[in-house]
């Protein structure tokens, strides 16, 4: 039987072996934490789950996942910072937000904060896939015309009491440029009229070379609004453009 780091080491190629373990660990701790400083936040979860307040449970479980977050800045000694004022809308919005590697998702956690929107893959990990359903996420299955539908229709009524977190360019980049975005969500955005938030953060590839002490920093670009476009194209392009354009001021501020 092969050790969990092995599973860690076929799945992140070519990455280093201390940043593998740090991964590894980095998730492992979330479980550690479930059932030591967070056990009561897991239990009230769990309590208003049982009475069927939904609301209620997705709040408690989202704070609680920023202890993970917290713990994760800690125990890597970050220096997490924020160009400006978040103020994310509760609800009604995708929140745009850029993709750098397995590292990035506890920081999210603290900064952004809110439910997102994950492909089917992540029912391959059930530890993730329950806490996710927990937060309030929601999984945008591609897999069949009719789950799309269905997914996309879940969307529309979860956007009524939430913002949810896409990552638009798809895939983990494991670098600091912007990568092509994909056309589903932005699509999705520009045939319902959704508002997007953009958020765009910096500095987690420093993970890949050095487990400790980066210094990562987050910055809320605005809303784009899809009714100014006359395509889901045209909206992609100027979402990757501005996105491409407030990377790069970010990285040079940092």
């Amino acid at each position: 039987m092969k050790h969990p780091i092995e599973y860690i080491a076929a799945s992140l190629g070519n990455l280093s072996i201390e940043y593998k373990k740090l991964v590894f660990f980095t998730y492992l701790k979330a479980i550690g934490l479930a059932f030591s400083v967070a056990l009561p936040v897991l239990f009230k979860g769990i309590y208003f789950a049982i009475i069927g307040n939904k609301d209620k449970k997705a709040y408690t479980f989202l704070k609680g996942s920023i202890i993970w977050g917290k713990s994760t800045q800690k125990r890597t000694k970050t220096n997490l910072v924020l160009s400006n004022e978040m103020n994310i809308p509760e609800k009604g919005h995708l929140i745009f937000l850029n993709h750098i590697n397995e590292m990035d998702f506890p920081f999210d956690c603290i900064v952004v904060n809110k439910p997102y929107l994950a492909n089917q893959v992540i029912k391959k990990s059930f530890l993730a896939y329950w806490w996710m359903k927990n937060m309030g996420s929601q999984v945008f299955d591609t897999s069949k015309a009719i789950t799309i539908a269905v997914s996309v229709k879940n969307v529309l009524k979860g956007l009524s009491k939430n913002s949810f977190v896409v990552y638009p360019e798809g895939q983990n980049t494991y670098g600091e440029v912007i990568k092509p975005l994909k056309k589903g969500m932005i699509k999705l955005a520009f045939d319902n009229q959704i508002p997007i938030v953009v958020v765009l953060k910096t500095g987690v590839s420093g993970f890949q070379t050095n487990t400790k002490g980066n210094t990562i920093a987050y910055k809320n670009v605005g809303v784009v609004e899809p009714e100014k476009f006359k395509s889901w194209e045209e909206l992609r392009d100027h979402l990757f453009e501005l996105m491409t354009k407030e990377k790069t001021l970010l990285d040079a501020s940092v």
